[in-house]
């Protein structure tokens, strides 16, 4: 479970604010509405766990290439039983701050500047989702973990913020991004298995289903919640 958990965490993103999205999803069908010069992006991920528990996961990344990044994460099972979201700003670059909705409570996590490791992937190919072109990666081939990563350089937002990260600093710490996944381009998939010592499998899908750039995102969306 600790490697779906630590998955959930490398993606930058918010979920729950339906009030705030510009544009409806229809089915599994990924929305475009992308114009090139935009600064700001918005990427939505659904997707569920299954096991012995099952799970609905509602993921979205709120891009501001002037402002930072912020990272929303929902699960549900009949009710919400997690709500957190991480914020990132260039103007601390070696700090986020994660807030839990439940407990309206925040942790400052910061760093002393040393890169994460990164996780050792293998290339399985190429494939195409919906109109992108993925790379299909591939982490812990005969572990009881594997995951299984679909990457494409034309995921709207991604790009242009990894560029504004390293024009900041080259040095910084995987805070956000994991260099070994997303240096293939933006996440459109996910697929994970896992298997825990009482020998119990649980699986984990997760799609990308809208990408965003034709949007005007307020900077107090960048601001940790007050409570």
């Amino acid at each position: 479970m600790k490697s779906f958990k630590n998955f959930l965490l490398l993606l930058p993103i918010v979920f729950g604010s339906a009030s705030q999205r510009p544009s409806e999803m229809s089915g599994n069908r990924i929305v475009h509405n992308n114009k090139d010069s935009g600064k700001q992006a918005l990427l939505e991920y659904v997707g569920s766990v299954t096991g012995k528990f099952g799970y609905v996961i509602g993921i979205q990344v709120m891009i501001d290439t002037s402002v930072g990044i912020r990272y929303e994460l929902n699960i549900k099972r009949e009710v919400v039983i997690g709500h957190v979201a991480i914020f990132y700003k260039f103007s601390s670059p070696f700090q986020t701050i994660t807030y839990n909705f439940i407990t309206h409570e925040s942790t400052v996590n910061k760093s002393g500047g040393a890169p994460n490791s990164d996780p050792k992937v293998v290339v399985l190919g190429n494939e195409t989702l919906d109109t992108f072109m993925c790379t299909h990666l591939q982490h812990g081939a005969g572990a009881n973990a594997v995951t299984d990563y679909w990457m494409s350089p034309k995921v709207p937002g991604v790009s242009m913020l990894l560029n504004t990260l390293k024009t900041m600093n080259p040095n910084l710490p995987a805070l956000v991004f994991s260099g070994a996944i997303f240096k293939w381009g933006g996440l459109v998939r996910m697929t994970s298995n896992f298997v825990d010592p009482k020998g119990q499998t649980m699986s984990m899908e997760l799609h990308l289903q809208e990408a965003n750039t034709d949007i005007i995102l307020p900077s107090k969306v960048f601001d940790v919640p007050s409570k």
